[in-house]
């Protein structure tokens, strides 16, 4: 597990983006050869995508993942009235098909429950989480929407038993800076800045995400049990 110890609490703003992500945009050439990087860094892998409230519109990156990668996505009775004791049968059952290690590629909501979750079971192996863009459930957005996310409460925030980045940008409004740093460094994750994308989620048009993927691979190359890349 890789443990990022800069992270402190606070109100600064997150520190500017990853080079990954000042590069020049890649070409549908680069985009493919990413993808392919991916799928053989998962080859010992079950990857395991988990949407966040709302589920993840045909646009999202997870659905463009899911399309373009090995992978199973969970589904769940009710996307838009969640509770967590619902929500984490539908992770299990997902689960229940899986025969690999598991890497999660998780979103918003779906980052809190693979958190939550990972603190309450120890049968099925995980080789890590990407988590991307967990939301605060005592954040101001979520004041919003008085009772619809408190059955996640509290944020499990004990280190996580498995390798894991957590995935901010700078403004997204589900999600401050401050408590950015403060989930990673209570996982015992690195993370990472995307840049001004919002949420990162249906709204945020990244397409594919290659910053995403390149970002996977890397955390990818890290797990113990996944073969580089020829």
């Amino acid at each position: 597990m890789t443990f990022n110890t800069s992270l402190r609490s606070g109100t600064a703003p997150l520190p500017a983006p990853t080079m990954a992500g000042q590069a020049l945009s890649p070409t549908p050439d680069d985009t493919a050869m990413l993808v392919r990087r991916v799928r053989d860094l998962l080859s010992p892998h079950d990857l395991v995508i988990v949407p966040g409230l709302h589920d993840s519109g045909p646009r999202h990156w997870q659905s463009r993942w899911h399309a373009l990668l090995p992978s199973r996505r969970v589904r769940q009775v009710d996307w838009d009235h969640p509770t967590y004791d619902t929500w984490v049968q539908g992770l299990e059952r997902t689960l229940a098909h899986c025969r690999r290690p598991v890497v999660f590629a998780a979103h918003s909501l779906g980052s809190i429950l693979v958190a939550r979750w990972a603190m309450q079971q120890a049968r099925i192996p995980v080789a890590g989480a990407f988590l991307v863009a967990p939301a605060d459930l005592h954040g101001p957005r979520a004041r919003q929407v008085p009772g619809l996310l408190h059955h996640f409460a509290p944020a499990a925030l004990a280190p996580l038993p498995f390798g894991a980045r957590v995935v901010a940008s700078s403004d997204d409004e589900w999600l401050s800076a401050s408590r950015a740093r403060d989930l990673a460094a209570g996982w015992g994750a690195r993370l990472l800045v995307a840049g001004a994308h919002g949420h990162l989620g249906n709204a945020s048009a990244v397409g594919a995400w290659e910053q995403g993927l390149r970002w996977m691979a890397e955390f990818l190359e890290t797990l113990p049990s996944t073969r580089t890349a020829p």
